[in-house]
């Protein structure tokens, strides 16, 4: 259920004032902070008017009492908290239920924004968010019972109130609400910290001490707290919302029913309801208000149970329902709110070469698809722009078989770099409406490609978090392909990190790192955008082959190392070789550089730092034997010079690595030593991002001297 439609004047008129348990007894909370009871300015404390009693005292700036959009409230800038002179009782921790309601209106809700916590991090901690964070957004524990908004995040600078309750137990069920919408269910067992106070605005890092750290700061204000060591049910948090009337479970607002026919459930609202009186349209008015239907899809029924159904219904259609409830004589004692599902289109899916993606110049030309469900015959249009391929009248492939998947492209000699669009139309079976299709595009590119690898180490598999990352290096980069296995976030089908020969994007590093579920990226996008050709008749490609953590002495070991061929070194030939086999056969790939960030494994073993040299030339000389190209331009980055590698912060590493550079021709280097980190061992997103841009200018520089 999403109640956005709800005016902001009805939300700021409900009353969290009284919480009514499941006995209809009114319960004390144990925390209860309301600012209206507070006068404006730098708030130095905030007294508790729950049972726990006691106080919030700032811990640092004062967060300041002010009027937001008509709401008084306590607005913290994003680097002030505050803690409390008490601890969570028992009755809080460990998996126990408890229930939060937070009225607030947010600015910023990058990551992880703690509203209340009452158990300190790292470990079984416990922090109450409203956040962007897709694994820590919502809750956060430092384990897997852990959830995010995922992609329902309340917009940022409107007032919510927020309800979060954990059912308590093994495998207990939690839910997650916004302003009357159940945003977020699911189960799963808390062990949180005993003995451990409450803060409101960030969450505390170690134990209470001189000293102590917190973190995810609140960017925005909170206009009232309450906390209850029980779980409410959906009927108590419906309730909570001043909210009596039915809940709509099924189908969700907004989702797309993945039939023809689907049942409407729901759950009541209030315990005096003797009947339902259910509207079905395609009309949102007739919906809405209880007026007659001039056209189209509508439904009046009565019915004594909490579900409906099944509906008949058409592709590409919107409904909207409500379940108004009925008391003892059949009158409406509770109005019903409208909610809203979408059916399928029928159109076809998964079109190949995928949509905007590229054709190569003298290759094969074909298209293809998966038919739609329903599809009986097929009509195939394209145009020159997306406008005609919707418009055209005759198509260029007519009545196909519902089994068709394919045809080859009519157009001989497509220009290069001319986007063309296409789309399947579905004539489908018993009587149901056309499916126009989906209009999608390609174009057709040089078959000369310049190919580059990246390979290495963590820092090349990529930890760097791409929240924060400029916007434009976001998404597509239709001037590269790339192809990515060894470590990375993307899976295959059997689950195996891989992403095979697609436009470069952001989001192929490693799992590591990946705090708010946004994905990470390595050196390759950087080093695309700058390496990549601006002219949409041609693509630059990259191999990106990569393992977090290995090292050169004996993981990447090479043959000409001597001793025992690394296994690393053997998959790599294996993967640059799949890469290869698999690469479009009209393309004629010239290999012309590559990337290599790695040594901080080996500068934490004596043994490997003394060897490292004579290991990389090695390396090289056999990477250039694979690629056939015994000139093959190699640019080395030098690791930074941190603690976590070794006593000697991996100086021996770096002087190896200089001491290739002036030895092996064709090589380059540059220092990462101004880099910030974001964990011991990893480059935070400004220095991933630089680290990409700088291997493309060493790069080039090695190209520009052949």
């Amino acid at each position: 259920m999403n109640l956005k439609k709800l005016s902001l004047a009805l939300l700021l008129a409900i009353s969290m004032a009284t919480i009514m348990s499941a006995e209809g007894l009114a319960q004390t909370p144990l925390i209860d902070l309301d600012a209206n009871k507070l006068s404006e300015g730098p708030l130095a404390a905030w007294k508790n008017a729950g049972s726990l009693e006691g106080a919030f005292s700032n811990d640092g700036a004062n967060p300041q009492v002010k009027v937001i959009d008509g709401v008084k409230a306590v607005d913290f800038s994003g680097k002030d908290h505050m803690l409390a002179d008490f601890k969570a009782p028992a009755s809080l921790v460990g998996d126990k239920p408890w229930t939060v309601i937070v009225k607030t209106n947010c600015r910023e809700l990058t990551g992880e924004r703690t509203l209340i916590s009452w158990s300190n991090r790292p470990d079984r901690c416990l922090e109450i968010g409203y956040g962007e964070a897709t694994f820590f957004g919502v809750i956060g524990t430092w384990s897997n019972d852990v959830s995010g908004w995922l992609d329902n995040v309340p917009v940022k600078n409107k007032w919510h109130t927020l309800i979060y309750s954990y059912a308590g137990g093994k495998d207990g069920e939690f839910q997650a609400w916004c302003d009357g919408d159940l945003r977020i269910s699911r189960k799963f067992s808390l062990a949180t910290k005993e003995d451990r106070p409450f803060v409101i605005g960030a969450c505390m890092t170690g134990d209470p001490a001189p000293g102590v750290g917190y973190v995810h700061n609140v960017n925005g204000a909170i206009a009232s707290i309450k906390v209850y060591d029980r779980g409410f049910t959906t009927v108590q948090s419906w309730n909570a919302y001043g909210f009596n009337s039915a809940i709509l479970l099924a189908p969700q607002r907004g989702a797309t029913v993945d039939a023809l026919t689907s049942m409407l459930k729901w759950e009541k609202g209030s315990p005096d309801v003797a009947s339902y009186a259910i509207r079905v349209s395609n009309d949102k008015l007739v919906a809405e208000n209880d007026v007659k239907s001039t056209a189209g899809f509508t439904i009046i029924d009565k019915v004594n149970k909490t579900e409906y159904g099944p509906l008949k219904l058409n592709l590409g259609k919107t409904y909207y329902w409500k379940v108004d409830q009925l008391d003892a004589s059949g009158k409406v004692a509770q109005k019903g709110i409208v909610s809203e599902f979408k059916t399928e289109t029928g159109n076809a899916a998964k079109p190949v070469p995928a949509d905007s993606y590229i054709f190569v110049e003298g290759g094969k030309h074909e298209l293809a698809w998966t038919p739609g469900k329903y599809a009986v015959k097929q009509n195939v249009y394209i145009g020159e722009t997306a406008e005609e391929a919707l418009a055209k009248k005759k198509p260029n492939f007519a009545g196909l078989a519902a089994s068709v998947t394919s045809v080859e492209l009519p157009i001989k000699n497509p220009a290069l770099g001319k986007s063309y669009y296409w789309r399947v139309e579905t004539i489908n079976s018993n009587k149901l409406s056309v499916s126009k299709g989906d209009v999608w595009s390609f174009r057709t590119v040089s078959k000369k490609l310049k190919v580059y690898i990246s390979s290495g180490q963590s820092n090349s598999v990529g930890c760097s978090m791409v929240t924060g990352m400029p916007e434009k290096y976001k998404g597509f980069n239709k001037n590269c392909i790339i192809f990515v296995r060894g470590e990375c976030i993307p899976k295959n089908e059997k689950n195996e990190p891989a992403y095979g020969w697609a436009y470069l994007k952001d989001g192929l590093g490693s799992d590591f790192g990946n705090r708010d579920g946004k994905g990470t990226f390595g050196p390759e996008l950087l080093f695309g955008y700058n390496m990549a050709p601006q002219d949409p008749k041609q693509v630059m490609a990259i191999i990106k082959i990569a393992w977090g953590g290995t090292n050169l002495g004996a993981q990447w070991r090479p043959p000409s190392a001597g001793g025992t061929v690394g296994d690393l070194y053997t998959k790599w030939v294996n993967f640059f070789n799949e890469a290869k086999s698999t690469l479009d056969p009209a393309f004629e790939p010239e290999f012309c550089g590559m990337i290599w960030m790695q040594g901080e494994s080996d500068a934490s073993d004596k043994q490997m730092t003394a060897d490292y040299a004579k290991n990389l030339t090695a390396f090289i000389k056999d990477i250039r034997t694979e690629t056939k190209q015994p000139n093959l331009p190699f640019v080395l980055a030098q690791i930074s010079k941190m603690p976590a590698w070794g006593p000697d912060l991996g100086d021996g590493v770096r002087a190896a690595e200089v001491e290739v550079v002036n030895t092996v021709p064709n090589t380059g280097t540059f220092t990462t030593d101004d880099y910030g980190m974001g964990d011991p061992w990893h480059y935070d997103t400004a220095g991933m991002v630089s680290l990409g841009e700088r291997f493309a200018v060493a790069m080039k520089k090695l190209v520009e001297k052949l």
